[in-house]
């Protein structure tokens, strides 16, 4: 099975760790690219208008500092670093097993929730030094990547992706996946007496949940109806799951907690 997460834009930064080792990540066939876009933000963080390029919030204007030295900051397990409702939520599994679990990243491309990376201030709209916008420059770059993932997928004992990412992430990868393996999202609704409003603003929360139950799971799911029966399992009370083709959709009834 494979887990796609979308970044946080909030994130901890490690107090110590060694500098980013590009050869150490994971799919070393974007270090490349991610060594240019390291070079891009650099650049970028020079600028007058590095604040609004990069996003950085009036309130910290630190943080461009901290891109113009990237390559300086410590670093940590991805995991660690990206923090947020869908991060806090999610925890750290108890087991990933034969799964695996990447983190779509502005910065690197992807990494692996074990890659040791540096807090940043970067998103898929961010605009660069001669690169223009973040995830529109990934996206050609990451094709070859999807499509390497998907086979890899399809080989697998699970050949399901369980796609966590918000549209603009999707956007920077998008994937056609190939006969035999099911890409499923995770929506959510809440019922109150027998009345269902649509989970926007806190549906992060609810796709971390599925993430780690899933990926708790003694035995990694096969099929779309696996994963569903897996997650009504490990669910508390109150928590229901439907599924609508490609679509899993969490049943939020406060009412039954």
């Amino acid at each position: 099975m494979l887990v796609l997460l979308p970044p946080s834009e909030t994130k901890t930064r490690p107090s110590t760790g060694p500098c980013v080792d590009l050869d150490a990540l994971s799919l070393p066939t974007l270090n490349d690219h991610r060594a240019r876009m390291l070079r891009a933000v650099a650049r970028t963080a020079t600028s007058p208008r590095a604040m609004g390029l990069l996003g950085v919030p009036a309130s910290a204007p630190e943080l461009v500092e901290r891109m113009r030295l990237l390559e300086e900051e410590p670093t940590a397990p991805a995991l660690s670093v990206y923090s947020g409702v869908l991060f806090d939520a999610m925890g750290v599994p108890e087991r990933i097993g034969s799964s695996r679990v990447l983190i779509q990243s502005a910065l690197f491309g992807l990494v692996d929730a074990s890659d040791r990376i540096p807090a940043y201030r970067l998103s898929a709209g961010s605009t660069l030094s001669r690169l223009g916008v973040a995830g529109r420059w990934w996206a050609p770059h990451l094709r070859a990547v999807a499509r390497d993932l998907l086979q890899e997928t399809a080989d697998s004992p699970s050949p399901l992706v369980l796609d966590c990412r918000s549209g603009a992430y999707r956007s920077m990868m998008p994937l056609a996946a190939p006969d035999g393996v099911s890409v499923l999202e995770v929506g959510a609704v809440q019922e109150r007496e027998g009345r269902r409003t649509v989970v926007s603003h806190d549906a992060k929360r609810y796709r971390g949940w599925a993430a780690r139950a899933l990926l708790d799971a003694v035995d990694a799911p096969r099929t779309p109806a696996d994963a569903a029966d897996v997650l009504r399992a490990g669910f508390s009370r109150g928590l229901d799951v439907e599924l609508d083709g490609s679509t899993l959709t969490i049943v939020d009834r406060p009412d039954q907690e």
